[in-house]
């Protein structure tokens, strides 16, 4: 069995090999092994330096974008080079732990499901050192559920692992960060079973090197939900 690993960098020249490094270390069982595909999207700092160290690695793809699309059309670009049987998103920053990836896998077949969302949301406990973003995530998930009639708990999750087959099916259109809401919004309507599964997660500052622009990348979140509830099946 195999598990395909999709990490979408740009200009993540500090965290980059470490978070290689964690995916590279984590142990998934005796009868799995990785299949990593990098894609950076025109990284302006020392990321592309640092990719081309990993280039002859057996199990590690690097892909490089000759324009910049966007975080989501760097993992829809990814998508036809995976050869695992599950497929899931590693953000290169340090926010995601891999150690998660067995417990997910573990879930997903012990529970015979689709897709397996590691949610960052844990009651009574803050998650995000913005509280901005914490709220804004919140948001997005109840409007997802009153749209779409579901009960996610963290629909902008990094973390969702999916069957290759079923992912590979799909016709997405998301480039920049609304690809998770896409994704939430089509479980539903292809009637795949999702479960959800608590995760630990490490919040990350603008000074840190956080890039995603709460304001832009929800409004675009809330286009992508409205767009996916009113238009036909994938």
């Amino acid at each position: 069995m195999i598990l395909s690993i999709i990490v979408c960098v740009k200009n993540e020249e500090n965290t980059l090999q470490e978070v290689i490094q964690r995916v590279l270390d984590v142990d998934l069982g005796h009868d799995w092994e990785k299949d990593i595909i990098i894609v950076d999207n025109l990284s302006t700092d020392g990321t592309h330096e640092i990719l081309k160290q990993y280039e002859n690695y057996k199990n590690i793809s690097v892909i490089y974008n000759k324009v910049d699309l966007g975080k989501s059309f760097s993992f829809r670009k990814a998508i036809p080079f995976c050869k695992g049987n599950l497929i899931i998103s590693q953000d290169a920053d340090l926010e995601y732990h891999p150690k998660e990836f067995p417990i997910m896998i573990e879930k997903l077949y012990n529970e015979n499901l689709d897709v397996v969302i590691g949610s960052r949301v844990k009651q009574g406990e803050r998650y995000h050192v913005y509280r901005l973003n914490e709220l804004g995530i919140k948001f997005l998930t109840w409007f997802t559920n009153i749209l779409f009639f579901t009960n996610y708990t963290d629909v902008a999750s990094c973390y969702k692992l999916v069957r290759a087959d079923l992912l590979k099916s799909l016709k997405l259109k998301s480039n920049n960060f609304d690809l998770d809401f896409e994704l939430c919004a089509i479980f539903k309507k292809k009637k795949w079973k999702v479960g959800e599964i608590k995760i630990d997660y490490e919040s990350r500052t603008f000074e840190e090197g956080r890039q995603m622009q709460p304001f832009k990348s929800g409004f675009s979140a809330m286009w992508t939900i409205i767009r996916e509830r009113f238009t036909n099946k994938k």
